[in-house]
């Protein structure tokens, strides 16, 4: 019967949550920018016995997502639950990447999530109640070459989480909660900005975005500092820890290797900037339509490995 906020809700990890939500009995709030998707994803859930309320949000405009934090309150009466799950990406070199992608990758993977902060922590303080889950990523522990936007707001989310955690350690039943998670079968990868001149993959072994729902909701219910899906992740997050002379020796080139494919492509700017209603759904599609793809990939940041050795 809790209250659940979920940005990014039109597609992927957002929209997977959101379903699971809505199997817990949970009232729920959906934000994206894209109206369409948006409505799918509220309806899906309605089908799913869910209250809903679809709320069209930009995460990068600060007094919408407060709008929107009122408007579940307006709406339900409470707010318990907060999913900062929106995000976006740019692949190419730093100076690749045109100043204004680069902005908004990190307006929308961090600042977004600041936004969602903002709206969510007065109630909670209010309430004595609530769980705020940011989503990072493993690249939030991890460094990779021409993905810098991304990798620099996902470190800069975990280390907010972390921040406050230490803030909040003496307000009881208050949790800031982060989870990481390696490659996730969502459509990320196909509205991702591209300034490479090569069409991008993610490298496998993927996640299924289902499995980080079901992670999400866990969190809601019994919060975890922070949750790395999943053994790949962590065994990256060890390497770079404990052995960087060796990450940086092979895992660099490795991810150089196999995130490109051998099309060549034009530079665009995906749905970085403005929402791409056609490239929504919770998957992806890799595991299913794109398996040779894949096998590429992973053929390809094996080689790139072996080069750096």
């Amino acid at each position: 019967n809790c209250v659940v906020v979920i940005t990014g809700a039109s597609s992927g990890i957002g929209r997977a949550a959101a379903r699971r939500f809505a199997l817990e009995g949970s009232g729920l709030v959906l934000a994206a920018r894209a109206e369409g998707p948006l409505r799918d994803a509220a309806e899906e859930c309605e089908r799913l016995g869910a209250r809903v309320l679809a709320v069209p949000t930009d995460v990068r405009d600060e007094s919408a997502v407060l709008a929107l934090a009122s408007r579940a309150v307006e709406g339900f009466g409470r707010l318990d639950v907060w999913v900062n799950s929106a995000g976006v990406m740019a692949y190419g070199r730093f100076a690749e990447v045109p100043s204004d992608v680069f902005r908004a990758v990190i307006e929308t993977n961090l600042f977004g999530q600041v936004h969602g902060a903002r709206a969510a922590l007065p109630h909670f303080h209010r309430q004595h109640s609530g769980v705020l889950i940011n989503l990072s990523s493993v690249w939030g522990r991890v460094t990779a070459p021409d993905v810098s936007a991304y990798v620099a707001s996902k470190f800069a989310v975990r280390a907010l989480g972390e921040c406050l955690r230490q803030e909040l350690r003496d307000v009881p039943d208050v949790d800031v909660a982060t989870i990481l998670p390696q490659a996730v079968d969502t459509p990320i990868f196909a509205r991702a900005a591209n300034y490479s001149g090569r069409s991008v993959r993610p490298i496998p072994p993927l996640v299924d975005p289902e499995q980080v729902a079901e992670g999400i909701v866990l969190c809601a219910q019994s919060p975890k500092r922070e949750v790395t899906y999943s053994r790949m992740g962590r065994l990256m997050e060890v390497a770079h820890s404990l052995l960087p002379g060796l990450y940086n020796r092979l895992l660099p080139p490795a991810f150089e290797a196999g995130n490109y494919g051998s099309e060549r492509v034009e530079a665009k700017e995906g749905g970085v900037l403005r929402g791409e209603p056609a490239l929504h759904g919770e998957n992806g599609g890799w595991k299913t339509d794109r398996r040779g793809e894949l096998r590429r990939a992973l053929r390809a940041t094996l080689r790139g490995a072996v080069r750096g050795r």
